[in-house]
């Protein structure tokens, strides 16, 4: 997947903070040299870069306005951790999909079943006869 061809790159830097505490975790000082951390991030973002371009070519073959998982797998099918760490991650936010589906329809369900219990409270109260709804002595 290495290209071997250097790809532009803007003055801007994303994994700056990212790196850094990267590198603490991995035993690195708790302050690292910046060379360290750009040269680190230059190594991620070509690899990116390198991952992306051969997903699009996929995405390209198959006349796709959209990359797609499909054209991931495409793309790491000759390494079979990161294909592999990659369906582990797609199936994870399968199941973190889920699971906010089913809290947004709990919570709906909990408004819907507060709206009714207040209705029914409403009802309650309204049956019951007020203090002022008696007939008193003068008005018979």
């Amino acid at each position: 997947m290495n290209s071997g061809k250097r790809y532009p790159r803007g003055k801007q830097r994303h994994f700056t903070a990212d790196l850094k505490s990267l590198l603490y975790a991995f035993g690195d000082c708790q302050m690292p040299h910046i060379d360290t951390i750009h040269t680190l991030e230059d190594v991620v973002t070509t690899y990116l870069l390198d991952v992306i371009m051969e997903a699009n070519k996929a995405r390209k073959l198959r006349n796709g306005s959209k990359m797609q998982e499909h054209d991931l797998r495409y793309a790491l099918r000759n390494d079979p951790v990161k294909l592999g760490r990659l369906h582990d991650l797609l199936k994870l936010n399968q199941e973190i999909t889920k699971a906010k589906k089913m809290i947004d329809t709990s919570d709906k369900n909990l408004r819907t079943n507060d709206r009714e219990q207040a209705a029914r409270l409403q009802k309650k109260k309204s049956k019951k006869k007020k203090i002022t709804d008696v007939p008193t002595t003068s008005s018979w």
